[in-house]
């Protein structure tokens, strides 16, 4: 093996892998913490571990390039009526993209990072399968990664669950073994979203729509996104839920629950990690959210504008902009795209 590379960026998961990267492997070993925004809390932690274990580390700026592809992104789908999903979109582009590029160049063989999913080698291609521990799989986030760089890429943590990994981090001693796991999109900083948009665009009023009718005013149809009931400030004697948003309107459109279950999903932007001929080998399965549990897929189709999938049962609150990930036997990850 010859020059190894840690992306380690303070938490405990990514100082749990640097850990174990040091054990197997004595020399050559180098920990990158990327500065992506205003995060040199993050390095100042990763610092320390590095410290701790006796790893060179140093830092990637690409904080140009994570504005452009991942903040400006964010934004911009706001404004479309969408609701993006940044983290995979920073997987893609920046964390496992852009990185990859820039330690490979520099003669990196390998690259460990703290993702809690599981690399398998198939039939002539490699995929990712859900980690071991289902409260913590990743894999969705990583629907949309680009296959050419999986042979570079190591995911140790694939193996455990979040309890085995505190327990490694809390017997190793390590500086970051009590440090919080954060919940939230990193560059919101603990704003709310709503709050935090308000900067970036301006509230203007515009109206909710329930069956046709107007049925009050709301601040900016960005502050809103498909399924949700909670917090529309409208009432109208029983729950009602986002249905769709019409940016260039301004209009909200709300809807009753079993409105809002759909059985089908374009997906735009499509990545798969094995050949499209293949992708019906076994049976394939969607997740439309990180949280919502996959469905198997009844029927699909390659057209001009996406893969069109149907559904054996409806979902919830499909909403667009964000990920829809593909999987064999809803484990193994094959794909994704955006939904659209």
């Amino acid at each position: 093996m010859g020059k190894v590379a840690i992306l380690l960026s303070g938490g405990v998961d990514s100082s749990v892998v640097a850990y174990l990267v040091k054990k197997k492997y004595k020399t050559d070993i180098v920990a990158f913490t990327l500065l992506l925004y205003n995060n040199w809390e993050d390095i100042e932690n990763a610092k320390k571990v590095a410290d701790y274990l006796k790893i060179p580390h140093e830092v990637l700026d690409l904080r140009e390039p994570f504005k452009e592809k991942v903040f400006d992104y964010f934004i911009e789908s706001y404004k479309k009526g969408e609701t993006p999903n940044p983290c995979a979109i920073c997987n893609q582009e920046i964390k496992l993209g852009l990185a990859t590029e820039i330690l490979t160049s520099q003669g990196f063989e390998k690259i460990f990072t703290g993702h809690y999913v599981r690399k398998v080698e198939l039939d002539h291609f490699t995929a990712l399968k859900r980690g071991k521990d289902p409260k913590k799989d990743q894999s969705y986030f990583l629907a949309l990664l680009k296959p050419k760089y999986l042979q570079f890429l190591e995911f140790p943590l694939g193996e455990f669950t979040k309890e085995e990994v505190r327990n490694i981090a809390q017997k190793a001693g390590l500086p970051t073994k009590s440090r919080k796991e954060s919940q939230d999109i990193c560059f919101l900083e603990g704003q709310k979203l709503k709050d935090f948009l308000k900067r970036y665009i301006p509230p203007t009023a515009g109206r909710f729509l329930y069956k046709g009718k107007d049925v009050g005013e709301h601040q900016g149809y960005y502050s809103f996104t498909v399924g949700q009931r909670r917090g529309l400030g409208v009432r109208l004697g029983k729950p009602v839920y986002v249905k769709e948003i019409i940016a260039d309107k301004n209009l909200v459109i709300l809807g009753d629950r079993e409105e809002l279950f759909t059985d089908k999903v374009l997906l735009r932007d499509l990545n798969l990690f094995v050949e499209s001929n293949t992708l019906n080998r076994y049976p394939l399965w969607g997740q439309i959210r990180y949280r919502t549990p996959a469905a198997e897929v009844e029927s699909f189709r390659f057209t001009p504008e996406g893969l069109k999938l149907k559904f054996k049962k409806p979902f919830v609150g499909v909403a667009r902009g964000q990920i829809g990930a593909l999987y064999w036997n809803n484990e193994i990850l094959v794909g994704g795209g955006i939904i659209c």
